[in-house]
């Protein structure tokens, strides 16, 4: 199949009007990858520093635990007792049954 000269002038721009959309969509899939792998980094780092923060509180609230527990000594035992006392439990009742 041989093409003459008029089909070859018709048929050159249109190659390369097909090269650059192909070119184009093979770009615009590698951005989409790009971009979609940037945002799960993004996330991993933002993970990352709200676990650090969850246990830098915990951390600063068992050192304060224990600061009071240290200042307050045998005070914080019978805060303790009583605290325990006092406490009731939402459908647990106050007596046991032994005649089961």
């Amino acid at each position: 199949m041989s093409l003459k000269a008029i089909e070859m002038q018709v048929a050159l721009p249109r190659t390369l009007d097909a090269q650059k959309l192909q070119e184009q969509m093979q770009q615009r899939g590698q951005l989409q990858t790009d971009f979609s792998a940037e945002n799960v980094k993004k996330e991993e780092i933002k993970k990352e520093h709200t676990v650090l923060k969850q246990e830098q509180k915990d951390i600063a609230r068992f050192q304060k635990e224990r600061n009071q527990e240290h200042h307050s000594g045998d005070r914080g035992e019978k805060k303790d007792k009583e605290h325990q006392q006092k406490e009731k439990h939402p459908y647990k009742g106050t007596r046991v049954d032994f005649s089961g």
